[in-house]
């Protein structure tokens, strides 16, 4: 699966160059129009390749647990671990509170959210029981792998399930979901949770009722608000002396699990962008004509500009598409995804060229992006035109979807 990953670790941590590029892009100097020992011109670059492909799907925001089907995509349940030991000094381990001198009165597992939502349905808390102590990866599992992977679902026993009512946040700007285990719910949790040595894994399944039919999220262990568990005990120190103390459990590791949108089949005939079902696009131009321009000759303006064919946004929702030059050749122009067994057909792990990435935000139905700097580059012999690749910022939805139509470019320049 690595291969699957590498074009998200490459291209993810650019972005933060994304806004010093688009501030370096050149304008347009009208004076420059006038000035008689310049030349300016334009002139077309036609569209030479396109495709669509399939890498891994991406929730985007590690920092959200998901819920609820959305667009498309169905948010199945979400995975997340605490801390074998307490933050608490001296540390405590789960498994101690299972001994004899210790008595548990009740425990606490606790989340956040910045979300609101008044529903009958349930959020439902199960322990997954397994032998293993690491029974997931966050790099790697997903809806495609989890063939991989024990059977989480038919793998749980319930804990705890709480109703989705009146669940607003406050002037903080959270509210608290709350599971108080207590009596025969308190019994479930130290069987099931608090024994580390039958079941290693220390693994949560989040499960909200089906029919939930809009998104609801929840704050992971990668927030500062992450899943915590507060326990409650007395422990005998000796014949005389007891202590009435609560120590506490944090979040360690998480994951949502979902059932992505399908890739139609009309998707392939537009640059389709999806970050829930993995879906980018990649635009070649002829730049032929680049080439045969004077040594000196300056790109000043070039936009690529794709007008909106379709999307399942709603009216207020803003969507950012990010640009990258390719550094390696595209072996196949069809439609490739890593799902395929075919090696011939699973070539989606493109790297980017660091000399030019850029990001804009859709607007008027349309989106503009400016590319001169990748025209000069090219010019100047610093970037090799294998292709433009397209896809869904990291800070959209993953569950928006936007096809475009390709167009031609048209490109200003002035010839010495």
């Amino acid at each position: 699966m690595n291969n699957h990953f590498s074009l998200k670790w490459i291209l993810i941590p650019s972005i933060v160059c994304l806004f010093l590029n688009a501030c370096s892009e050149e304008t347009i100097i009208y004076s420059e129009i006038e000035n008689p020992n310049y030349t300016i011109n334009t002139l077309t670059l036609p569209l030479d390749q396109n495709k669509i492909f399939q890498t891994s799907p991406m929730l985007g925001s590690n920092t959200k647990f998901f819920f609820g089907d959305v667009k498309g995509s169905e948010n199945l349940f979400s995975l997340f671990s605490l801390t074998l030991f307490s933050g608490s000094l001296p540390p405590t381990a789960l498994f101690d509170l299972l001994a004899d001198s210790i008595q548990v009165d009740s425990a606490l597992v606790y989340m956040q959210t910045q979300d609101t939502i008044n529903s009958a349905l349930n959020l439902s808390l199960y322990s997954v029981l397994a032998t293993e102590d690491s029974i997931f990866s966050e790099d790697s599992t997903s809806y495609y792998t989890l063939d991989n992977y024990m059977d989480f679902e038919n793998n749980t026993t319930l804990l705890h399930q709480i109703p989705l009512v009146d669940i607003e946040p406050d002037s903080a700007g959270y509210d608290t979901l709350n599971f108080l285990f207590k009596d025969d719910n308190l019994q479930l949790l130290k069987e099931f949770y608090f024994d580390a040595f039958t079941y290693p894994a220390r693994t949560f399944m989040l499960k909200v009722d089906d029919g939930l039919d809009e998104l609801f999220t929840i704050e992971s262990d990668e927030s500062n608000n992450q899943p915590r568990m507060r326990v409650w005990y007395k422990a005998t120190v000796n014949d005389t002396t007891t202590i009435d103390t609560s120590i506490l459990f944090f979040g360690d590791k998480g994951l949502s699990i979902f059932s992505p949108p399908e890739i139609e089949e009309d998707d392939s005939n537009y640059v389709t962008l999806n970050s829930g079902s993995g879906t980018r696009s990649i635009l070649r131009y002829d730049l032929d004509i680049i080439n045969e321009l004077e040594r000196n000759s300056i790109v000043k303006n070039a936009n690529l500009v794709l007008s909106v064919e379709s999307s399942n946004l709603n009216e207020d929702d803003e969507f950012y598409v990010v640009v990258a030059a390719l550094s390696d050749s595209v072996a196949n122009w069809d439609f490739t995804t890593f799902l395929s067994d075919d090696e011939s057909l699973s070539d989606s792990a493109y790297v980017s060229d660091q000399n030019f990435i850029i990001s804009r935000k859709m607007q008027d139905g349309k989106i503009e992006i400016p590319i001169q700097s990748f025209l000069q580059g090219y010019k100047n012999e610093l970037i090799e035109n294998h292709g433009l690749i397209l896809y869904s910022a990291p800070a959209n939805s993953p569950f928006d979807k936007v096809r475009f139509n390709t167009e031609s470019v048209e490109v200003l320049y002035v010839k010495p």
